[in-house]
């Protein structure tokens, strides 16, 4: 994926990594609630996001599926939106 090829991600696409980078992480209710996208739809944008090696997901038991950046999605929404990447106030 190119380093500008977030511009071509679907709308949806693009708020659901933005809310990752803002979480850290997410489980993939909480993050369905949060962006008010259900759940079918999230699952299919988060399994996109993967095949383009932008979130890694992990099973944490008790059926609980975490969404999280992977190191090239970090990048790449580092140079799209460089404020998500300051850290927060202390």
């Amino acid at each position: 994926m190119k380093k500008n090829a977030i511009v071509d991600l679907p709308k949806d696409f693009k708020l659901v990594l933005r809310q990752i980078r803002s979480d850290k992480a997410d489980d993939l209710t909480m993050l369905s609630e949060l962006l008010n996208i259900n759940r079918a739809r999230l699952s299919h944008i988060v399994k996109a996001l993967r095949q383009k090696g932008l979130v890694k997901i992990s099973n944490q038991g008790f059926g609980e599926m975490w969404v999280r950046l992977s190191s090239r999605g970090t990048k790449l929404i580092g140079s799209v939106w460089p404020e998500t990447m300051q850290s927060s106030p202390a």
